[in-house]
């Protein structure tokens, strides 16, 4: 139920209680005065004709004192009299007389009683004083139809003045609560709408000056300060975006400084081998099929020379976000690939495993550099003759609490290493930035957290399990639906 409603009800209901009680009041004070009315009508009726049937009594006789009587009942339209001996035999009085208390002398009685007809009657017994032992009252009474009629009436009255009361004050109090309440609740009602939806403006102008004006001048501060917020929060996510991409740049360009010492061999042997085949052509020192031949080995040198130089200039070229549809086994590959060199020079063998095509909606680029981190990573973690094996599969996963979200199908990336491990204490940490546990000229902390940066970009989390001494393994999740990503298709 709405606020104008229930205050209209909670006002009627208590203006209700209040006449009600007021109505209650009045029909009772009424009837009283009614009732007192009527026995002191009849109580000065009795007393003013006992007088004067005392004194015909005394003067003209009890036979003309009664006819008196009589001639007083039929002039009296509204109640009857009638004259009553009160010294003859109990069983003669009458019945409303034979089970009440004594009439006082000089005073007078007043009672409701059933009539022969059993209709109920109100009596009024005034004595008359006589000369001699006879004494003798009169009976004024009248039938209480009149009064209950009248006390009907009364209460008819009462409810429907009560009623008309009612009905007024449910119309004032519902145009009042809608004019006052309703209409500026529903304006703010429209206006929280409005900002639940994002729109900000339009402030809200109330021309009143109550509680209600005041909620509406500060839910206007609110929206200018959450304009102002936004804004600021807008500005700051630029600036994060920006310096997080420069963040990766550096990374990247810190990894193609690795990875130039460790190709600096891959490129010398096929640059040796175009020296001398080329040195022995130009000498004349080859027959021409020789020359021939020679010629095929220096164009497989210098395209071996020329893939390696492209995937390098491709992994340091700064680029910006761009999700496709693309092949995470191929970005797997190219990357191992690249850094095939980098690894053997450190004794490392890289090993692939699950070739098939897995197709996901993602940034190449980025996934190669997520890759090429944890590889490097895995790499530089073992000091001897080791093995990094980099694996792709597809599983059912709940993300972690901190990620959240229903479960669902993901691609998993395996990097599985044999290095030294991590201490249990240093887990939480890794993906600090520039957190290292390496030697200085090593690392610089930034490329687990750049990883994670953006594996949580690609709205996936990054598992890892690790024992001192065994190695360790990184998992990288990316979220997929069937029609995002398929294992095994061509």
């Amino acid at each position: 139920m709405k606020l104008v409603p229930k205050l209209s009800l909670a006002f009627i209901g208590g203006v209700s209680i209040i006449l009600a009680v007021n109505g209650y009041l009045r029909v009772r004070r009424e009837v009283a005065l009614f009732e007192s009315d009527r026995i002191r009508d009849n109580v000065q009726i009795g007393k003013t004709l006992a007088a004067a049937v005392a004194a015909v009594w005394e003067t003209d006789g009890p036979s003309r004192a009664l006819k008196m009587v009589k001639e007083a009942d039929a002039q009296e339209g509204r109640a009857r009299i009638r004259w009553v001996w009160l010294d003859r035999d109990p069983s003669m009085l009458p019945l409303a007389l034979q089970t009440a208390k004594p009439i006082p002398r000089g005073g007078s009685l007043s009672l409701v009683a059933t009539n022969s007809d059993g209709e109920d009657e109100r009596y009024t017994f005034v004595p008359v004083d006589l000369a001699g032992s006879n004494r003798g009252a009169l009976e004024v009474s009248e039938p209480l139809a009149t009064e209950r009629a009248y006390i009907r009436r009364t209460v008819l009255d009462t409810v429907a003045t009560t009623l008309m009361l009612d009905a007024f004050c449910a119309i004032v109090a519902m145009l009042l609560g809608a004019w006052i309440v309703g209409r500026p609740m529903g304006a703010l009602v429209e206006k929280a709408r409005r900002v639940g939806l994002g729109d900000f403006t339009g402030p809200l102008r109330l021309e009143q000056s109550d509680e209600i004006a005041g909620l509406a001048t500060e839910m206007n501060a609110m929206c200018e300060q959450l304009v102002a917020a936004n804004e600021r929060a807008a500005s700051e996510m630029r600036a994060r975006l920006e310096m997080l991409e420069q963040l990766r740049h550096a990374d990247r360009l810190m990894t193609v400084g690795k990875l130039a010492s460790g190709l600096a061999h891959e490129l010398g042997t096929p640059l040796n081998v175009i020296e001398a085949r080329a040195a022995m052509i130009v000498n004349g020192e080859t027959t021409a099929e020789e020359s021939l031949s020679y010629a095929q080995v220096i164009v497989r040198a210098a395209g071996r020379m020329t893939r390696i130089i492209r995937q390098l200039l491709a992994f340091a070229r700064p680029r910006g976000v761009e999700k496709t549809r693309c092949d995470v086994a191929s970005v797997a590959q190219r990357t191992v690939e690249l850094l095939q060199p980098l690894a053997a020079k450190r004794k490392v063998t890289l090993r692939l495993a699950g070739l098939a095509p897995a197709y996901v909606e993602a940034d190449a680029g980025q996934i190669e550099q997520a890759i090429t981190n944890l590889v490097m990573n895995a790499t530089q973690s073992i000091d001897r003759a080791g093995v990094v094996e980099v694996d792709i599969d597809r599983a059912r996963a709940r993300p972690p609490a901190d990620h959240g979200g229903p479960e669902g199908d993901y691609l998993r990336i395996h990097i599985r290493d044999e290095g030294h491990g991590i201490p249990p204490e240093h887990l939480s940490r890794i993906f600090e930035p520039f957190f290292t546990t390496k030697d200085v000229g090593e690392g610089t902390g930034l490329g687990l957290a750049v990883t994670y940066g953006i594996v949580r970009e690609h709205g996936g989390w990054i598992a890892v399990t690790s024992e001192v001494g065994r190695g360790s393994t990184f998992t990288i999740h990316l979220p997929a639906t069937p029609s995002e990503l398929t294992l095994g298709d061509s």
